[in-house]
């Protein structure tokens, strides 16, 4: 088994409620103080929206209770804006950006009377989409007067500095120090300067050009090589770095240091560097990511405010205030972890989980742990060093019972006997809520084994084959005979993606041929058919890889239609495409495919395998039953870049998201439209077949084809081989 870098990822949950996603929806429990029932002392996390005015944030800033941010309208322009949390009003701070060209408001400070800003020059997406681009991007320093609502944008008329030689010039970041006077950073070099852009100093600073900071009611501290250190506004100098772990761009207004341990929030003792666990964000968050970037606010009366959403893509505020919550009834959840090599020991001491899970699995735990009313899902890590360890691990679980639920992502396909988990057709039919209909029904139909529904995936994507949509034959006559003449005819064209290497065509054929080629029902195979030995005939006829050149490719073998359906796809083709499938295959000759995630083998794609299933003898089915049908109904926010969702109602919200009629000028292509969003609908609504990729019947296939290819054996024998071999695999496994 290959070693894989355990993931660092934050499990994170607790109170607020969200719209059901999905076709139907069902009555959500908030649950807020004063819920019925058993209650203890808490933190309850609110969202506070962004006034209509304000699309989205991407700087953030504090003093005193008051929060500045730096954000964009829903006009595209640029806009500070300040939030009292005392009060909970918001104002909106227009300014000037002069003639800058295109800028962005990166960094802001506020001092005295004043906000200051960094305006940076860029590309359009004009300039992306036609491939010019101005060499004379430059940055611009922004004074907002906030008594008088004055400003000024006075471009830079010095040069920062390079972080590599050839890089370019550049400024990192500016704080105020008051009305007249603003740092501005570069690297390790700093500027004193007024609101015309003049220099007024040069100061000798140890810190970063970054000025990354926080603050303690009025003290700023400013981060050093040594720690964060109290910086002198008045005097620019810097005192004794603190030797207190976990500090960051958390301030506080209620005389507190700050810091972030083991997932926490802490008070921090500056003398002894002993902390008090204020709360674990896995009690306050909204989203999973959201609060592990590091900025917030505590204000004056101890609530605590941090960004929604990414920190260069705020969507909102979230405030976390104390009370009374429920007290809820665990549910167990294990996670599978690697464990072996160094790279383990080190992610522990830096205090990482000892397991690996999806962004869509910690989603669902957050949305179900924000809305059901009785549970709370806790995880249990199951690490192993070894495959054997691993399957030592797997035999153990049949007599645990302390677990209600099962993460199977990192395990192989059929790891588990079917007896450990529950069949969830019947929890399915008996649910008011969804329905078998609800989901794209290919795939519950694969999914389901010995006819039950024991693990479920949460989304796919489809191995398949696009050509251009004039040189298609349609379905019938797409042969393989017909590609090897296209080839012929078309020497202007490279045959495929000029990544595509024998070795990787292989296994992707290989693949194919276990969807074609097996029917799982049966546990029965065909590969001495006449049509898969049409199959390696076409491969043995294709180039091995080649260089890069801009030319049309003949035809794409594509592995993940999920992320490469539009742009992606246009850009091999250097123009539109049609979804070909493979030669000589019935329907539409396209495969799903489970998206990577096992880390003994690579699929190459963008999204990851997310697959779970209930417990045999958990004495939690309803409970553990409402997890995963959170987990079905997915999250309103879903791109289908990143896979396709099973259940429809999100897959169709997916793609309507992403159809645009945008076009891209550089390379003269469209991106995903209403045409291309249609194909891939059909693609995924009537391919009935799924690729299995196992590895005893990937050495199996490689083994023979390769010796075809290499001249030991003819097509017919090789087909013969395989099939002789691969019938009683395939009984084993499907029998």
């Amino acid at each position: 088994m290959k070693q894989r870098i355990l993931a660092s990822l934050l499990l994170l949950a607790l109170l607020f409620s969200l719209c059901a996603c999905g076709k139907k929806t069902r009555e959500q429990t908030l649950l807020l103080s004063g819920a019925e029932g058993e209650t203890h002392e808490g933190w309850i996390p609110e969202r506070i929206a962004f006034p209509g005015w304000l699309a989205y944030s991407t700087g953030w800033e504090t003093a005193g209770d008051t929060i500045y941010l730096s954000g964009v309208t829903p006009e595209g322009q640029l806009v500070a804006a300040s939030y009292d949390t005392l009060s909970g009003e918001w104002q909106r701070i227009d300014f000037t950006t002069a003639d800058a060209y295109h800028p962005r408001l990166g960094s802001l400070s506020f001092a005295g009377h004043s906000l200051w800003g960094l305006l940076q020059e860029g590309p359009s997406s004009e300039d992306f989409n036609t491939g010019r681009f101005r060499d004379d991007y430059g940055y611009y320093a922004l004074h907002i007067d906030l008594s008088s609502g004055e400003s000024t944008a006075v471009r830079i008329p010095f040069e920062g500095e390079g972080s590599t030689e050839g890089s370019g010039l550049f400024f990192s970041g500016i704080l105020g120090l008051d009305d007249e006077r603003a740092l501005l950073g570069a690297l390790e070099h700093f500027y004193v300067i007024d609101a015309h852009a003049q220099i007024l100093s040069e100061p000798s600073l140890v810190t970063y050009g970054s000025l990354q900071r926080f603050r303690v009611d009025d003290t700023l501290y400013l981060w050093t090589p040594e720690g964060y250190a109290p910086f002198d506004r008045q005097m620019l100098r810097l005192g004794d770095a603190l030797d207190i772990d976990g500090l960051g761009e958390a301030s506080s207004n209620k005389g507190h240091f700050l810091c972030k341990r083991q997932r926490s929030l802490c008070i921090a003792d500056p003398v002894t560097g002993e902390s008090e666990t204020l709360f674990h964000w896995m009690d306050v968050a909204l989203s999973y990511g959201d609060a592990y970037g590091g900025l917030c606010l505590e204000n004056s009366l101890g609530d605590v405010y941090y960004p929604d959403g990414e920190e260069m893509l705020q969507k909102g505020l979230i405030v976390a205030k104390r009370g009374q919550i429920p007290v809820k009834q665990p549910l167990r959840l294990g996670c599978f972890g690697y464990a072996g090599g160094e790279m383990y020991a080190d992610a522990q001491a830096n205090g990482a989980l000892p397991y690996s899970v999806t962004t869509e699995l910690l989603d669902a735990i957050v949305r179900f742990n924000n809305t059901d009313p009785q549970y709370k899902i806790e995880v249990v890590p199951i690490t192993y060093a070894n495959e054997q360890e691993r399957d030592r691990v797997l035999i153990e679980l049949a007599t645990r019972s302390d677990l209600d639920l099962l993460d199977t992502s990192m395990l192989p396909d059929k790891a588990l006997d079917s007896g450990l988990l529950s069949d969830m057709l019947p929890m399915i039919d008996a649910d008011e809520t969804i329905s078998r209909e609800d989901f794209i029904e290919p795939l519950l139909a694969l999914m389901t084994q010995s006819g039950g529904l024991y693990e479920y995936t949460a989304k796919f994507t489809l191995l398949t084959m696009t050509t251009h949509t004039e040189l298609f034959p349609g379905r019938e006559g797409w042969t393989a005979a017909a590609i090897e003449a296209l080839i012929a005819a078309h020497p202007e064209m490279d045959p495929l993606w000029h990544s595509y290497d024998k070795t990787l065509v292989t296994t992707l054929f290989c693949w194919a041929a276990t969807a074609e080629f097996i029917d799982r029902d049966a546990a029965t195979c065909s590969f001495d058919s006449p049509a898969f030995v049409h199959w390696m005939e076409l491969l043995k006829a294709l180039p091995d890889g080649g260089q890069y050149s801009e030319d049309p490719k003949l035809m794409n073998i594509c592995y993940d239609l999920a992320a490469e359906a539009g742009w992606g796809e246009k850009y091999v083709m250097k123009g539109d495409y049609i979804v070909a499938g493979f030669p000589e295959s019935a329907g539409t000759g396209s495969y799903f495919l489970k998206l990577g995630s096992s880390p003994n083998d690579w699929r190459g794609t963008l999204g990851e395998n997310t697959r779970i299933g209930i417990m045999a003898a958990s004495s939690h089915q309803a409970g553990a039953w409402r997890f995963v049908r959170t987990l079905m109904e997915g999250a309103e926010e879903v791109d289908l870049s990143m896979g396709i969702p099973v259940f429809k109602a999100s897959f169709e919200r997916a793609l309507e998201a992403q159809i645009t009629e945008a076009f891209d000028k550089r390379f003269q292509i469209g991106y995903l439209n209403a045409e291309n969003a249609e194909e891939l609908r059909r693609q995924v609504y009537h391919t009935t077949k799924m690729v299995d990729t196992d590895e005893g019947l990937m050495r199996i296939l490689r083994e023979e084809i390769n010796r075809y290819l290499g001249g030991q054996l003819g097509a017919e024998e090789a087909a013969i081989a395989i099939q002789s071999k691969a019938a009683v695999y395939v009984s084993e496994q499907y029998g």
